[in-house]
């Protein structure tokens, strides 16, 4: 590094901001150390770096759903915060397993980053405490902590689901089937939890658990294809998916049969409100959730739970309670439950 500074003709302190706070430097001047790095060959050694310092310029990041239709945004959300803070996210995919995903958390362990957010398929509050002890900061992501030890950013999917069913209820449906798989998912049972409770509290209406592989559109068109098997007395008049590929799916397959008219025959709900549930063939009634507003909000977080980490001193931990942050969704009526 010092050889850098002295080809470049800067200090080696910025040399180091080169690196990890670009934002400090002029265009000039990094052009220069950028010029010096090429000649050398220079590499930085972070893994070094770190143990002297005790600081990473890496944090982690672990999605249950890589290919899910709301993880790309708030993913993007999530890195243009870091990328701000002039540091470097890793992203992983758990797959679904809760084995893998502690599995990365020992990863990220082991490489002492600053700080990890988590949208968990399992409860890892325990494995983040443990975390927390020796210095390395932690945010769940789209789950509400338990433990008021855990920092959090979420959504209130029970509201969600609430909105949802009683959307439908006040339509006048009076046989509601909820689509998803994975019920063993929080921010699923949530949803299903708060559908129950709008139908509950309704008298006639009855909910029934439609279970499908994946929340994919692939498998809202066979959901569709199956209850359109069914004999008209035995059929829904309303569908609650719980994410909006289900409902594209669910609404793209009933469209091609032309045995079901949506919403004259069965109304269809989706979730999240992603770009393409405005621009289906039979525009999709959903509930909105703030994908990017999550993703900042998670970051922002995180580095306050680094700051909180770093005062209280080595092997110290913040005072309680920590922050946990939760968004309302709201309702988006259009025309596949309501003709326009």
């Amino acid at each position: 590094m010092r050889d850098v500074a002295e080809l470049a003709r800067v200090s080696p302190a910025s040399v180091s901001n080169y690196f990890h706070k670009p934002r400090k430097l002029s265009d000039a001047t990094r052009q220069r150390i950028q010029q010096a790095v090429d000649a050398l060959g220079f590499v930085p050694n972070d893994a070094a770096r770190t143990l002297r310092t005790g600081v990473s310029p890496v944090i982690g990041y672990i999605a249950f759903e890589l290919a899910g239709a709301t993880t790309p945004e708030i993913a993007a959300a999530i890195e243009r915060r870091v990328s701000a803070e002039g540091m470097y996210m890793l992203m992983a995919n758990d797959t679904g397993s809760e084995q893998r995903e502690r599995s990365y958390l020992q990863l990220f362990a082991k490489q002492l980053v600053s700080g990890v957010i988590i949208a968990p398929v399992g409860n890892v509050e325990a494995e983040l405490a443990r975390m927390r002890s020796f210095g390395i900061a932690s945010v769940l992501s789209a789950r509400h902590a338990e433990s008021p030890e855990q920092a959090s950013v979420s959504i209130d999917h029970v509201a969600g689901g609430k909105l949802a069913a009683a959307h439908l209820v006040e339509l006048g449906r009076k046989r509601i089937g909820f689509v998803s798989s994975s019920l063993a998912l929080k921010q699923v049972a949530d949803r299903l939890n708060g559908a129950l409770s709008a139908v509950h509290s309704a008298p006639g209406v009855t909910l029934e658990v439609i279970p499908v592989p994946e929340r994919s559109v692939e498998a809202g068109i066979a959901c569709a294809d199956a209850i359109a098997r069914r004999p008209p007395s035995e059929r829904p008049d309303a569908l609650f998916c719980a994410n909006d590929l289900l409902a594209i799916g669910v609404v793209q397959a009933f469209v091609s049969s032309k045995v079901v008219s949506v919403p004259s025959d069965i109304a269809v709900v989706g979730y999240d409100d992603i770009e393409f549930a405005r621009s289906t063939i039979v525009p999709l009634t959903t509930i909105r959730t703030p994908h990017a507003e999550l993703g900042t909000a998670a970051a922002d977080l995180l580095f306050a739970e680094i700051d909180a980490l770093g005062s209280a001193g080595e092997r110290g931990t913040p005072h309680l309670p920590r922050p946990q942050i939760e968004f309302s969704p709201e309702l988006v009526v259009r025309a596949s439950t309501v003709r326009q």
